[in-house]
């Protein structure tokens, strides 16, 4: 079986990379891969997806629509159509649920946001099997376009993220968030929470990363008083994740208010819980979907609003291990893996199906 994956905006990227090695891995396989335009000139950049589209992908049997790329649906199911493939679009970024409900970029009810959401509408009717990574999402597609059929894939952890040895104790609750400052994350609810909590629990913050509600974020801290007990560093490399995540007692995992935020579990979820250590993230279905393989190293809030992260907080101070040497859960690392292996078994008998039906 030949598989196109199409439009990739990083090849490095943890979505498509583990999506790519699985299929790679099935050995009767092929997988190329087809980057998108990369000229600065957003019209040049266009032209170059077309004829990357058209001349580079031909008679494959499965065509993948990478993250990030909806709006290319209608392109890439031609190409797929003209070629007898199959045509499968991955969902795990969608263009409304990002630019409208999460960074609210648009008004739900504006021209820009009604062009989005027909984007992404496009796209899921136009494949013939559309993925995304928990069953909470993959239940909302279908109910929402009949007829379509969603697959979740768990997002899984990377092969760095291991559990390693712990930091000397110090005390002190090390928090650690990491990433791109997105609504996502609800910083502004970690920072309220922190104020609180430091009257009972000595704590720290490292936040580490970049993106556009950084300075926002930073302002914030000032205003509640908490800046003393934030770290904020520029974005390290992936390779020093795994060394971040070892040298911390936490992970702090997704605490905003948006449909996306119940809907997703993050890859610093994923990550931190690999690695053995507890995650603190609040309550949502999608993370319901995976506490039978940790159990209580999530660190689940209930109530982030009102006393509920800043009790969590307190209760991680003392999982942690902040005042002793704590000892990694190293079956957490082994059960997750499990769980998303055994969601990706089911990938290469439905590109299977899907190509004999095309064949048909």
């Amino acid at each position: 079986m030949r598989v196109a994956y199409c439009r990739v905006w990083d090849e490095n990227y943890p979505r498509n990379a583990r999506v790519r090695a699985h299929l790679t891995g099935l050995g009767d396989v092929e997988v190329d891969l087809t980057r998108r335009g990369d000229n600065r000139s957003r019209p040049r950049r266009l032209l170059q997806d077309v004829w990357r589209a058209f001349t580079r992908v031909n008679r494959r049997d499965v065509y993948i629509l990478s993250e990030f790329s909806n709006g290319f649906a209608p392109l890439y199911w031609l190409v797929a159509r003209l070629n007898r493939g199959a045509f499968v679009v991955d969902a795990f970024v969608g263009k409304y649920e990002t630019e409208v409900e999460d960074w609210g970029r648009a008004r739900p009810r504006s021209l820009k946001a009604r062009l989005l959401r027909f984007a992404d509408t496009i796209a899921y009717r136009l494949a013939d099997l559309v993925l995304i990574d928990t069953d909470v999402r993959a239940a909302a597609i279908e109910e929402a376009h009949p007829g379509v059929r969603a697959m979740a894939l768990p997002v899984g952890a990377p092969t760095w993220a291991v559990p390693a040895a712990s930091p000397e104790p110090s005390g002190t609750l090390r928090l650690l968030y990491y990433g791109n400052y997105a609504p996502l994350h609800g910083l502004p609810v970690v920072l309220e929470a922190l104020g609180r909590a430091v009257e009972d629990t000595p704590i720290r913050l490292t936040l580490v990363g970049d993106g556009a509600l950084r300075p926002s974020i930073e302002k914030e801290a000032r205003l509640l008083g908490v800046e003393a007990l934030c770290d904020f560093r520029g974005p390290v490399p992936e390779s020093e994740l795994g060394d971040l995540i070892a040298g911390h007692d936490v992970v702090l995992g997704v605490f905003g208010t948006s449909r996306k935020a119940q809907t997703v579990l993050a890859n610093k979820v994923w990550q931190g819980l690999a690695c053995g250590k507890p995650v603190i993230t609040q309550a949502s279905p999608a993370i319901a979907e995976i506490v039978p393989a940790v159990g209580d190293q999530l660190v689940i809030v209930e109530d982030t609003q009102k006393c509920g992260l800043v009790d969590s907080l307190a209760a991680a101070f003392v999982q942690s291990g902040a005042e002793s040497n704590a000892i990694p859960r190293e079956g957490s690392a082994r059960r997750l893996e499990q769980y998303v292996a055994n969601r990706f078994d089911e990938l290469g008998p439905a590109l299977r199906r899907l190509v004999d039906r095309r064949s048909a």
